[in-house]
């Protein structure tokens, strides 16, 4: 153990370089009992091995699958109140109408033409009186529904629509039927913006982010229903009641109905709670957030 001095007192030997090698075998040898004591272990029990790791991954999976039940459980999409889905469908005929009134021309206009005598600039400018009064109208649609509210701007609209109807129905002459198709223009252009502000303020109230998306596109999907629904009207018309002046029905009738439905609909449904808590109504903006939240969440 002690150094042992060499011809040159500057060099020493360091002969516990054989007891460090020794040392380091004696330390390896127990972990080459260690790897045999484990082959030993794994070939002769490598069924309960395996059935520790199977058990460990079956728990495993199980724990997951629990967390992912759980989280979709928890994650899940409430109920929608019957209010909101009402006032949803209801806002929703502004669309229809608007769908209706351009697809129900197509229609009419051959009983028109040939009931008033009209020229084909005469016919298209029926066709097209329309799209100015949408025009015209469009731009106004936001400031009414912040001056009036959502709400009331389709209820509005709806006096608007059957004006038109009536002007429609009762029309004696070309400049009648151009006055009423504008009408028409113009109460479609602020009722669709109203029913898409309405319908997007209700959605977006506590509770129902996730519906929003959903319940707005009911207004696009109205649109293209009204198309189906004036294409049917025109062919039942053509079809079964052959009536010379059709287009009055077409026209008026039609129209004047779903107004008609939307203005009873929508006179029994709340305001917008986000536009009654901009004006500083928040105590009729609590009652119609109430009415709109499902009961076991107020």
């Amino acid at each position: 153990m002690g150094l042992k001095k060499t011809q040159d007192p500057s060099k020493f030997e360091v002969p516990e370089n054989n007891y460090r090698l020794d040392r380091r075998a004696d330390d390896v040898e127990p972990q080459d009992d260690m790897m045999k004591n484990s082959d030993s272990s794994h070939s002769g029990g490598g069924g309960g091995m395996t059935a520790d790791i199977s058990d460990y991954n079956g728990g495993h999976n199980g724990a997951l699958a629990n967390n992912a039940t759980t989280s979709s459980s928890s994650s899940s999409i409430s109920s929608i109140p019957p209010t909101l889905l009402l006032a949803t469908l209801y806002a929703s005929i502004s669309g229809l109408l608007f769908g209706y009134q351009m697809g129900i021309t197509g229609g009419a206009l051959h009983s028109l033409i040939s009931s008033m005598g009209l020229t084909s600039s005469q016919a298209e400018s029926v066709s097209s009186f329309f799209f100015i009064g949408l025009m015209v109208a469009s731009p106004f649609g936001g400031y009414a529904c912040d001056r009036l509210g959502r709400r009331s701007s389709i209820l509005y609209t709806d006096g608007v629509f059957t004006l038109a109807s009536l002007v429609l129905f009762f029309a004696q002459n070309y400049n009648s039927i151009l006055a009423g198709r504008f009408i028409a223009g113009c109460a479609s252009g602020v009722s669709l913006i109203a029913a898409v502000s309405y319908i997007s303020e209700l959605a977006s109230a506590e509770h129902h982010h996730a519906h929003r998306g959903a319940l707005v596109s009911t207004v696009e999907a109205s649109v293209s229903l009204g198309f189906l629904v004036s294409y049917l009207a025109a062919y039942g018309m053509t079809v079964y009641l052959d009536y010379e002046e059709g287009w009055r029905l077409l026209f008026g009738a039609g129209t004047f109905f779903l107004a008609l439905v939307q203005w009873i609909g929508m006179s029994k449904m709340p305001e917008s709670p986000e536009w009654l808590a901009e004006k500083g109504f928040h105590d009729k903006a609590h009652a119609a957030l109430r009415r709109i939240t499902p009961r076991n969440l107020r």
